[in-house]
């Protein structure tokens, strides 16, 4: 094939230019750091890039979900251990309160700490984090607890205002019990054995009343026993509204990675319960009472320290999720080490190497163009001028 001095000079005109390119790129990246700046210079990088760049993005917000959900549940624990303290100085009050030794106006100023620390739990019922409730369930925008609600000793409110007995739950021995419509007289149904149409599963454990003479009975129902009925003082009741606390029992639940949801809220149901505060109110109309004996009132130590292992129980379940937190944060940040590392590992230059190629190609350009001028020989143009 024969050559041409044109072919010559076109081959090294185009090995000039890719030169030029090469140092080009070099030079774009010791300036930039990253091996590539256009996705069209090496598409299968730039789609890693984007790929790590979202991980990464994923990560950092779990890492954000995760602080909410520390500082939320942190805060509920918090909330527990006062309302736990409060509690434990309500039974040393009722230690107190129980020997005989203790008078009438002695019982009576217990009744008012009692009073003032019953409003403090309501207090804490009603703790907010970021302006939102704790203790509601899902609704975390109203209160748990409905200041100026019903919750009083006794079962006056539904039997002599002739009230709608279904707004009311009845609390004895630490239990709740709801209305249930029975065509033998006035029933009020264990309110864990009614489903959420408040229609009852079974009729084991109810609450009868007997409108002749107001005496009231609990009956148990015991498929094999059979039924075994005790008479209740209706002084061992208390009311409580039912608008008056919550029983929104739907948990908050936060992402805290791919795939994995915690609930960070305490059901108030189980500390705040209707079942605590009609207990309190019955415990201060007690006290309040100057025929009460000692032993009478050593009962409520039982009660009361049930409503304090709820919240012991409910405080060691907050301190099993701030664990499990706190081994999703060692995870995170590991992750999160890794994705920079892969991310850098992808996209940035080595500058040593970089440095080392542009002296390299800058050479090979200056030969280039060296032996280029020896091609490009003279035309008879160049001799006319």
């Amino acid at each position: 094939m024969r050559v041409t001095q044109q072919m010559l000079s076109a081959n090294t005109m185009r090995y000039v230019n890719l030169g030029y390119q090469r140092l080009g790129g070099l030079q774009d990246q010791l300036t930039t750091g990253k091996r590539i700046t256009r996705v069209s210079q090496d598409p299968v990088i730039a789609m890693k890039g984007l790929q790590h760049r979202q991980a990464l993005s994923d990560a950092s917000q779990f890492k954000r979900n995760i602080n909410e959900a520390q500082n939320w549940l942190d805060h509920s624990e918090g909330i527990l251990d006062q309302t736990g303290q409060n509690l434990k100085r309500i039974s040393e009050l009722i230690v107190q309160a129980s020997n005989d030794t203790y008078d009438a106006d002695q019982r009576k100023s217990v009744a008012k700490e009692i009073a003032q620390l019953s409003e403090y739990l309501q207090d804490l019922s009603n703790s907010k984090v970021d302006n939102r409730y704790l203790f509601n369930g899902a609704n975390t925008d109203n209160p748990p607890f409905k200041n100026g609600a019903v919750v009083e000793p006794g079962i006056a409110p539904i039997l002599e205002t002739g009230a709608d007995l279904s707004d009311y739950t009845i609390v004895y021995n630490g239990e709740s019990f709801r209305y249930m419509p029975d065509e033998a007289g006035m029933v009020f149904q264990h309110v864990s054995q009614v489903d959420q149409e408040n229609l009852p599963i079974d009729q084991r454990i109810v609450l009868r009343f007997d409108s002749a003479d107001e005496n009231v009975s609990v009956t148990y129902t015991n498929p094999i026993t059979g039924s075994v009925d005790l008479e209740v003082d209706p002084n061992e009741l208390s009311t409580v509204e039912n608008t008056a606390i919550s029983t929104n029992t739907q948990d908050v639940y936060i992402e805290v990675n791919k795939g994995v949801k915690i609930p960070v809220n305490v059901k108030g149901s189980h500390v705040f319960s209707a079942s605590l505060f009609g207990d309190l109110a019955r415990l201060e109309k007690a006290l309040s009472d100057p025929e009460i004996t000692g032993e009478e009132l050593s009962e409520f130590i039982t009660i009361v320290d049930k409503h304090h292992t709820n919240v012991v129980a409910e405080q060691s379940e907050v301190g099993v999720r701030l664990n499990r937190i706190e081994m999703m944060v060692s995870r995170l940040d590991d992750q999160h080490a890794s994705l920079q590392k892969m991310m850098t590992e992808n996209e940035d230059v080595d500058i040593e190497e970089t440095i080392m190629n542009l002296v390299l190609a800058e050479n090979v350009h200056r030969v280039a163009l060296s032996v280029g001028a020896r091609i490009m020989q003279p035309s008879l143009l160049d001799f006319l001028r």
